[in-house]
């Protein structure tokens, strides 16, 4: 059987993109994938419901409505609030411990280590991680930590997509692509949304690209995942809306729904540098790395104490504070729950909890349109529009551009709250947040911008970079001096210049690299009689050399630009990672105008 798989796996279906074998095989591959999302969810969600009860419900006698649709009693007011720092506490511990003996990889957002094997690791998750995933995110959100249930989902159907592909012994950029269909299906089942999770998973990875040849089979596994997840727990969507709330009939609200993007790319900066910031200063900590988490989870229980909206997903708090619309909150409590939710979120993940990243965004995002739309209501403005209308479009366009997903987001975005009437406002908040927010902030890190930045891609544009030499892209004014000259002479090169490094030449022939942070290390007094020394073994490139030579020394050293010399002597300049891309970026152009060219001159001829 084992032989039959592996043949009907092998090399000779590997055919062209969306040939009848790859149909055959990724159709085989995303119902299987699909299967284990979609059990594999419902375990995952079971065990966070019976997480919750004993931690929160046994542990401090409170029940939040953590789930979207409320359908069962939830108390706004602990019995003992006082527990809360105590649970979250003993939560992250348990968390740290197990992450740090066991799986490092298994603490932080799960959707972020997906991306970064997808790109960096050939696809591989190790096998323990599904699993170990689960019983820490459960943990973690079930014991009070500020956190998504997606990212676990995520990270579990994915990792059984790069397990089974190790077993069948696919390629390693079918490898990616099972990881790439794992992740979306996860997704797919816990949001209830296959079209948008599936759109997901090709979106995701990039912040301006798309991993296409994941679509078909993503569909298929989202789908599969999505039938068995709705087959135990309904088929309603998640958030319970009123259809008059889900209506789009007044062309002048895109007005509002413009300010709402523009808030959300205010608000989405806050939450990434916020979330990195924490996450920064938690790893900066010189304690073992098994109580940060727990340090995490003291602080999320300490505000819990005054404010609990901020526990757990916060899913049902947005459903009932902003959807059912019964009693909105004042609009400071909006306020502070907002901020107060970016605050737990970083503290959770950023101390190394076990959770999501994409639950808490959209939870961030509709009580920052339900503030939005209360300033408006004020103002006497637009009052015929729900404030829960304006929540949803709010909820979408947010985390649609701090996870530089937008199109999949409003795909799901529609899903989850029952109805596509929304999408006019949604597309209009959403790609004025995405714009104005800017490439570089996102929660996750490992997305490049876009295939030709990602290892997984680098064969596909070797060929061109092979043509372009380095004298294409030779960056003249450098930093050099002197290997006669002084320390102290060199910093002040250095700190008068952008770059932070500088090459020693002996009458320009070359000598060594150095850079300013080792620099600085040599003692004050020392640094006017030392001579400049090399601190980096750096390696050169040949004026002659190819960028693609030039690309794979980069990549195989510590260092972001390499000496360009003349017969590994005169030294030229230097060439860097955006110098390359900056040429490959030219020649890509060029090509393109030659094409255009002659498709005009075709239509003339005609």
């Amino acid at each position: 059987m084992r032989k039959k798989l592996l043949h009907f796996f092998g090399s000779e279906v590997s055919l062209e993109f969306f040939g009848i074998s790859y149909l055959k095989k990724w159709a085989l591959i995303g119902v299987l994938i699909g299967i284990v999302a979609g059990f594999g969810s419902i375990a995952f969600f079971l065990l966070l419901q019976a997480s919750a009860y004993f931690f929160l419900g046994l542990g401090a006698g409170y029940a939040h409505p953590h789930t979207e649709v409320i359908t069962s009693t939830f108390t706004s007011v602990a019995e003992r609030p006082w527990m809360f720092p105590l649970i979250a506490g003993a939560g992250g511990l348990i968390v740290g411990i197990l992450t740090t003996r066991l799986a490092p990889e298994s603490a932080g957002h799960g959707t972020e280590a997906a991306i970064d094997a997808f790109h960096n690791k050939k696809g591989n998750i190790r096998a323990r991680i599904p699993l170990l995933k689960a019983i820490t995110a459960a943990i973690t959100i079930g014991s009070g930590g500020s956190g998504g249930r997606e990212g676990p989902t995520a990270q579990i159907a994915a990792g059984f997509g790069s397990v089974l592909s190790r077993i069948l012994k696919l390629s390693v950029a079918d490898r990616r692509i099972a990881l790439a269909v794992g992740l979306g299906a996860g997704i797919g089942c816990i949001f209830k949304a296959p079209l948008g999770a599936a759109m997901l998973s090709t979106e995701i990875f990039y912040r301006r690209d798309f991993e296409v040849k994941a679509l078909m089979p993503a569909l298929i596994a989202s789908v599969v995942g999505f039938s068995i997840f709705g087959s135990f727990f309904g088929w309603e969507p998640i958030f319970n809306i009123s259809e008059s709330a889900v209506r789009f009939d007044q062309p002048l609200s895109l007005i509002m729904y413009a300010v709402v993007g523009v808030c959300c790319a205010g608000v989405g900066i806050v939450y990434v540098n916020t979330f990195y910031k924490v996450q920064y200063l938690f790893q900066k900590l010189k304690i073992p790395r098994f109580i940060k988490p727990a340090i995490g989870g003291v602080l999320v229980g300490i505000i819990a104490m005054f404010l609990p909206q901020v526990l757990g997903g916060g899913y049902g708090w947005l459903q009932v504070e902003i959807f059912d619309e019964v009693v909105l909150s004042p609009l400071w409590i909006l306020i502070a729950i907002l901020f107060l939710k970016i605050l737990a979120t970083s503290l959770t993940i950023g101390s190394g909890g076990s959770a999501g990243v994409f639950g808490p965004g959209l939870v961030i995002g509709g009580f920052l349109g339900a503030i939005v739309g209360s300033v408006f209501h004020s103002l006497d403005l637009f009052t015929d529009i729900q404030i829960s209308t304006i929540a949803i479009v709010s909820m979408v366009a947010f985390f649609g551009a701090v996870s530089k997903a937008p199109i999949s987001t409003i795909i799901m975005g529609s899903e989850m709250t029952g109805g596509f009437v929304l999408m006019p406002a949604m597309m209009v908040a959403t790609f004025i947040a995405y714009v104005m927010i800017g490439l570089k902030t996102t929660l996750y890190k490992s997305q490049p911008n876009d295939r030709s930045e990602s290892p997984a891609h680098r064969k596909e544009y070797h060929h061109l970079l092979k043509k372009l030499s380095t004298k294409d892209s030779l960056n003249t004014n450098f930093n050099k001096i002197s290997n006669e000259a002084n320390v102290e002479e060199a910093i002040q090169i250095l700190k008068n210049s952008e770059s932070d490094n500088i090459i020693i030449v002996n009458q320009d022939k070359y000598v060594g690299f150095a850079d300013l942070n080792n620099l600085i290390k040599t003692n004050e007094n020392e640094a006017k009689t030392t001579k400049i020394f090399p601190t980096m073994d750096v390696p050169t490139i040949d004026i002659h050399d190819s960028l693609y030579d030039a690309l794979k020394k980069i990549s195989n050293s510590k260092i972001t630009e390499l000496p360009v010399t003349k017969h590994n002597d005169t030294v030229l300049g230097t060439i860097s990672l955006s110098d390359i891309f900056r040429a490959y970026d030219l020649e890509v152009e060029s090509l393109e105008e030659d094409d255009s060219e002659d498709e005009q001159t075709s239509g003339y001829t005609k």
